[in-house]
Parts: structure tokens; C-alpha cells; sequence
């Protein structure tokens, strides 16, 4: 008889949820807790780069990082900047709310929660999870010129070292919990190397080999002394002080006149390890579930259904649903076996 695993994962939807994001008790750019200057506070100091401290940091990146447990790391807290390249994007955001902003917080509700306790669990910075907005817009089928795909903009490269599957059924990338867990993987190793977000930021969007040779180039390492250089990519440029941007606006959507918006739900569903050849258009027609609600859930099955070549994976259904589905697996399993 087939084992079924199952496991409960259940997610709560209320705005209390989403303000667990929120890491001040206060706006910190309100009239009430002024900045004064955000590169003094907040950018790492400009040093000398003959000195000893630049000379070891060379050396080290000419070695490749090594392996770290996440977890056991102490990762510095996501950096509070406020500065003109900011509060451009602070004030294009405000005063452009329909042009994506809204888009991305009616998203937020349902994927910070997800995204946010992955990130806590490696020790990262919840914040970080603003990253997948501006990456993706939270969609599992956002793809780049660069070939770059899902919530996280994976490559393909990229995405087979840090764990994830993919293949002509199954791509990973798309899924929204395994590519943060792989995202988190990969911020770990960035932050280990450079000791810096913005750097990690900067080398998440560029890639780290483009930013080692910079930072070797200019001997410098403070990100906002390198983002006035010629030859730093003005994508990045772009990007980085956008993810500062996103990341507060999404904590403090209604101190700049963000208040009227739709949100969508968290999911809730529950994990059913499922047996090779289940198609979903099949468990959808047979079980009286949603074909296009299973699709959204399991958005790592390219095709609509698991290979049956594998001798199982995980597929999510919605909460309360998992009699329906051990119906359907029971009658499966007997179709094919004929007992």
C-alpha cells in the first residue's frame, strides 16, 4: 500500500502577520526620527587601499568562499539608508503608486511571511526579502533577457549549486519556498565573502566575480564610492538603492499615502509526496479541486505533472483538502495495480 507523507504547512492571513517585517517601531525617515546622513551611518568607511585591511580582503577573495552554515553565522542587520539615490526611488514609488509599487505589496502580503521566516532560519535579514520583488515582481514565471527565471532570478548555473532541480518537467527556480531556501543559500556565501549587503546586493545582481574585479580595480570596497565609477554597471547602480527603497516602502506603505490597496490572502495548503505520472489536470477533474489554484501552488511542475520516471515529490493542495487527495492516490494506485 502507497505511504503517503504528509506535511502541514500552514500560513495565517491577517496585516498583524505582515507586520512581523517591520524592525523599527517607528519610520525611522519621519519628521520624529530624523537621518541626518545615511553614508556616515550606514555605508562602510572609505579606507585606504594600500592599507593592511584592503590588502587581506584582496587575498581573500582570491580564494573561493568557503562553506558556512548559515545559521551559525552573525550576519550584520540589513543597512537603514537614506541618501538622494534612496529617496529618488522612495519618491518614484509614492508618487507613482499604480505604476508597480501597489502590484508588489498586494503580492507581499501573501509571500513575506514564506520568503521572511526562510530568510530568518539562515540567520539572514527578513528585509532581504524585498530583493524578489525587485528581481521578479514575486512571479514564478518572470524570466530575463539573461535567461534568469522565477522568484529569485536564478540562472541555471546558479541555481544547480545552490540545490535546486531543474530539468524539462521540474524547475525549481519557480518554486516560491525552495528558490528562497536557495536564494538564502547564496546570500550566505555572497555576505561571507564581502561582509557587506549593499556589496551583497550588488554582487547578487552582477555577479561576484564582476564585483571581486572592480573592487580589485578601484581598490576600493565601500559600495557607494564604487557606484559613481565608470565602469560600474549602472544596472546595479540602479538596483541597489531600489532594494533600499522597496524595502521600506513595504514596511511603511501607509506613511507615504499607500493606503487603499488590495492584498492577497498567504497560502495555506498542505504537502502531499506524491507518486510519479500524477498529472494535476487529473487530480484537479477527480477530486473537484481547482486546476488553475493547484498550477499557482505547485508552479515548479512545468508541465502540469510529476515524471514518471520519479518515485514521488511534493506537491502542495490546499488546506483541508487532503482526504480528497488520498482518495485519489488510493484510486490511482489501484487502477494500476488492478487489487
Amino acid at each position: 500500500m502507497l505511504k503517503i507523507s504528509l506535511f502541514l504547512v500552514c500560513f495565517f492571513s491577517s496585516a498583524e502577520a505582515f507586520s512581523r517585517t517591520d524592525v523599527f517601531s517607528e519610520n525611522p525617515f519621519s519628521k520624529k526620527n530624523p537621518i541626518k546622513s545615511s553614508q556616515s551611518k550606514t555605508s562602510s568607511p572609505k579606507i585606504n587601499p594600500i592599507s593592511e585591511t584592503f590588502q587581506r580582503k584582496k587575498q581573500a577573495m582570491s580564494q573561493s568562499a568557503p562553506k558556512i552554515n548559515p545559521i551559525s553565522e552573525t550576519f550584520q542587520p540589513f543597512p537603514t539608508v537614506y541618501n538622494p539615490e534612496v529617496k529618488r526611488w522612495l519618491d518614484f514609488f509614492s508618487e507613482n503608486p499604480d505604476s508597480y509599487f501597489k502590484h508588489w505589496l498586494k503580492k507581499a502580503y501573501r509571500y513575506f511571511p514564506i520568503m521572511q521566516d526562510i530568510l530568518s532560519s539562515h540567520g539572514l535579514p527578513r528585509e532581504l526579502a524585498a530583493m524578489s520583488a525587485v528581481e521578479s515582481s514575486f512571479s514564478a514565471h518572470a524570466v530575463s533577457s539573461a535567461f534568469a527565471v522565477g522568484y529569485w532570478q536564478f540562472i541555471k548555473s546558479t541555481g544547480l549549486d545552490f540545490g535546486l532541480r531543474i530539468n524539462p518537467w521540474i524547475d525549481e527556480r519557480r518554486d516560491f519556498e525552495k528558490s528562497t531556501r536557495a536564494a538564502s543559500r547564496y546570500l550566505s556565501k555572497l555576505y561571507k565573502e564581502f561582509d557587506d549587503w549593499l556589496l551583497v546586493m550588488s554582487a547578487y545582481n552582477m555577479g561576484e566575480g564582476r564585483l571581486r574585479g572592480l573592487m580589485k580595480h578601484y581598490e576600493d570596497d565601500n559600495f557607494w564610492t564604487l557606484y559613481k565609477k565608470s565602469k560600474f554597471p549602472r544596472e546595479t547602480a540602479l538596483y541597489v538603492p531600489k532594494i533600499l527603497a522597496a524595502s521600506h516602502l513595504l514596511k511603511y506603505p501607509s506613511d507615504y499615502g499607500l493606503k487603499k490597496f488590495t492584498v492577497l490572502t498567504p497560502y495555506q495548503y498542505d504537502v502531499f509526496y506524491t507518486p510519479g505520472g500524477t498529472d494535476l489536470r487529473e487530480l484537479a477533474r477527480d477530486t473537484g479541486l481547482s486546476f488553475k489554484n493547484l498550477q499557482k501552488l505547485n508552479p515548479d511542475l512545468k508541465t502540469g505533472k510529476i515524471p514518471s520516471h520519479i518515485a514521488s515529490h511534493p506537491i502542495r493542495i490546499p488546506k483541508g483538502k487532503s482526504v480528497k487527495l488520498s482518495h485519489f492516490l488510493d484510486k490511482t494506485r489501484l487502477d494500476k495495480t488492478g487489487n
